[in-house]
């Protein structure tokens, strides 16, 4: 529900996308600077606690903001403020969370694993965007804001009875670990350049849809509640996806996992070109079970392909390769949103999100790929 109610809560005093993409380019900015050394500290220290932590800070944020909606203080800057301290505990948190599977399943089973672990967020996320849009129109924001809040305490809570070996004693420096996976990360083309396509992807994915999705739907005059539907039906092809990966398993997985992503940029046509309802939604059906195929089948394969002591750090290289220019991008598409209109960005963004897709698929190193029999040992052992 968070994101809807976030949107128009910002939308609800002040209106221009410029003031949203702020907000927005406000989490992202501290995930740039402190997702390096989340990976180092993933490596070194219990991963279980960061996750908790992790948890505790971001219903701390969240509670806030729910407070300041209520109370009629909200702004942009505060929210933007906020919002930054919730992705720098996100960034802390995310390497850790990414390096704890293979702690956890067997390496044959990484691929199941990965599908179910999104699957009860994936089916949550049907009903809850029109949920949260319906709450938004009838009694505002704040009592979603709130429930937000409430279930960031209670991932803690759950995350905290996990029972998991802690890290390996290190003896090396921060900065030689930091250097470790820095070699580890460059030395394979098909993982940095992967990295290097969703640098472009993700920013205009997120300028385009996040940002600028709630934009058109307010201006035909519409409701929370139609974005909220949208939502939901890209949250029903999440589920559709991770039904999918739990039972087919690619050969060659990186070229499935490149061209699941084809399919991110029809939302933003249809966007472009103020499809009715049905077809917006159709659209965001088919992104998303694409997006999860992706997802799944890149994690599945860096936790095939890399050791496990290196996941926490080589992710988050990963992780903020992806990210670098989506504060860029929303503030970009934002500002060109403003001045040339929502449409010609949408277009532009869906054409340029192609072809940065396309192009990986003449790099050899995407081709040879495989995943891992069965009876053959991970890298980690």
């Amino acid at each position: 529900m968070a994101p809807v109610a976030i949107a128009f809560s910002v939308l609800g005093f002040d209106d221009r996308p410029n003031s949203l993409a702020i907000v927005l380019a406000s989490n992202t900015v501290p995930q740039l600077i402190l997702l390096l050394v989340g990976g180092v500290v993933a490596d070194r220290v219990s991963r279980r606690r960061l996750i908790v932590l992790g948890n505790l800070v971001a219903a701390a944020t969240q509670m806030a903001i729910c407070l300041m909606v209520a109370s009629g203080t909200a702004d942009v800057t505060r929210v933007a403020i906020l919002a930054a301290v919730a992705g720098g505990a996100s960034a802390m948190m995310q390497p850790a969370m990414n390096g704890l599977l293979p702690q956890l399943v067997d390496g044959d089973q990484l691929q199941e694993a990965n599908a179910l672990l999104r699957l009860p967020t994936n089916i949550v996320r049907i009903v809850a965007p029109a949920a949260g849009g319906a709450l938004v129109a009838l009694i505002g924001p704040q009592w979603t804001l709130g429930w937000d809040a409430a279930s960031f305490v209670i991932a803690a809570l759950l995350c905290s009875r996990l029972k998991i070996s802690g890290p390996v004693k290190r003896k090396s420096s921060i900065l030689r670990d930091f250097r470790e996976g820095w070699t580890e990360f460059s030395s394979r083309f098909w993982l940095w350049s992967y990295v290097l396509s969703g640098t472009v992807v993700v920013a205009l994915w997120l300028g385009g849809y996040q940002l600028l999705g709630p934009v058109v739907i307010n201006d035909q005059k519409l409701s929370a509640a139609v974005w909220g539907t949208v939502q939901g039906s890209f949250a029903v092809g999440l589920v559709i996806g991770g039904i999918v990966s739990l039972k087919w398993k690619p050969a060659r997985i990186m070229v499935v996992c490149v061209c699941a992503n084809l399919p991110l940029a029809i939302p933003l046509a249809a966007l472009a070109v103020r499809a009715p309802l049905i077809l917006l939604a159709a659209a965001a059906c088919l992104a998303g079970i694409g997006l999860d195929i992706a997802i799944v089948c890149w994690n599945t394969a860096i936790q095939q392909h890399l050791p496990q002591e290196l996941l926490g750090r080589v992710s988050s290289f990963s992780s903020i390769g992806e990210l670098m220019a989506v504060p860029l991008g929303y503030v970009v598409v934002g500002a060109t949103a403003t001045s040339m209109g929502t449409s010609t960005v949408l277009t532009a963004s869906a054409i340029a999100m192609t072809l940065a897709t396309l192009v990986l698929l003449l790099a050899p190193s995407v081709w040879r790929i495989r995943r891992l029999p069965a009876e053959e040992p991970l890298a980690a052992t």
